[in-house]
């Protein structure tokens, strides 16, 4: 008698997080988007924060069109990141992708991603895709400035970085495989420039996520999401950039951080504006990966992973109340506050060493920690 055939198994989920703020004029077509996509194995999730506008009438007429649609209603308005926290904490996929309501995907956005994902040899955290940047629904330009600079560098290109995944029957669609030759770009851990697409166009591994998730001072940004998330998978797990065009870009004058298309030689947003949380969000990686030294450096290899990633990812920090040591190196300042927890992790000489290195400072821990105000 013949055994029970093992059923075969499905492409993984992916659960795409629409945050919304008074974006109603917007959020059809976002949504739309989400429906439309080639991939079909798709969760929505819509989180509303706390909108005044036409937002809650379009949402309940896209909901009778689409059962499926889950919402999550915010009762105040707590900035992008706490939304996109509240979307990720009920999400199902193994993949993650937040789309900002003003945006949209183009129909083979997600399959793209997926097909790269599962075509890659390295266990990349997330992938980046390129943009349409659009005005009043005509394309400006086709690409986007950072992503552009990677690729033609040509450091992305990496031998047997990919064997194309075809063992689901059908899948993926020959449009697809056919737009991604020579159009793969890695970016190895312990890469801390900025290479990526802006929110819209980001597609996380959902474990790489959760590494970073569980930071408590995200309540305090508001803004630049995509900053703390992408800089922080990528530096710990690698990425990849696809030299594909794959979601729209809106460029309607409320854009915080672009305003107006890119062009050469020119800033397309304002420097230290309301909503520019950039060097505060690179911050806050650094804290917790001190903060949770233990997790990330469990063994020899990856302390030395650890001790590199805080090397490349540490900065200045422009707090006039704190000593110069302190400016002069974040990570010193991490490290000084969470010293039993961080040395417990390395051991007493190597913490000492690393210490030194980022403080430039002979002077114990604890005569430093006693240098630095309470922290808010």
């Amino acid at each position: 008698m013949a055994g029970k055939t093992p059923p075969q198994p499905s492409l993984p989920l992916v659960t795409v997080i629409v945050v919304n703020y008074n974006y109603g004029r917007f959020l059809e077509e976002a949504v739309e988007s989400v429906f439309g996509q080639t991939y079909h194995n798709i969760e929505c999730i819509v989180v509303d924060n706390a909108s005044v506008d036409e937002s809650h009438t379009v949402v309940a007429a896209l909901k009778a069109r689409h059962p499926k649609l889950i919402l999550i209603n915010r009762g105040e308005n707590g900035g992008q990141t706490a939304a996109s926290l509240d979307g990720l904490e009920a999400a199902k996929g193994h993949y993650i992708v937040f789309l900002d309501a003003d945006d949209y995907l183009l129909p083979l956005c997600v399959e793209t991603h997926i097909y790269v994902h599962l075509s890659l040899r390295p266990h990349a955290g997330l992938t980046s895709v390129d943009m349409l940047q659009i005005a009043d629904h005509e394309i400006v330009v086709a690409t986007g400035e950072e992503a552009n600079r990677f690729i033609r560098s040509r450091r992305g290109h990496k031998p047997r970085l990919v064997r194309p995944y075809t063992a689901t029957s059908g899948w993926p669609s020959a449009a697809v495989k056919e737009r991604l030759v020579d159009k793969v770009h890695y970016s190895p851990p312990l890469s801390t420039r900025w290479i990526w697409s802006p929110t819209s166009g980001l597609c996380y591994r959902r474990d790489a996520l959760l590494q970073f998730s569980d930071n408590a001072r995200l309540q305090k940004l508001r803004t630049c999401t995509d900053m703390y998330f992408a800089i922080s998978c990528g530096a710990l797990c690698g990425g990849v950039v696809i030299d594909e065009p794959l979601f729209a870009y809106r460029l309607h004058g409320g854009n915080n951080l672009t305003a107006r298309a890119q062009l050469d030689r020119t800033l397309s947003y304002s420097v230290g504006s309301r909503g520019d949380s950039n060097e505060l969000a690179q911050h806050f990686i650094i804290d917790h990966l001190v903060d949770h030294a233990a997790r990330f450096a469990p063994n020899g290899l990856l302390r030395a992973n650890l001790a590199g990633l805080l090397l490349r990812l540490d900065r200045r920090d422009q707090n006039p109340d704190l000593p110069r040591w302190a400016r002069r190196s974040r990570a010193a300042q991490a490290i000084v506050r969470h010293y039993d927890s961080f040395a417990a992790t390395y051991g007493a000489w190597a913490a000492r060493f690393i210490l030194i290195c980022f403080a430039k400072s002979l002077r114990s821990p604890e005569s430093l920690a006693d240098s630095l105000p309470d922290e808010t």
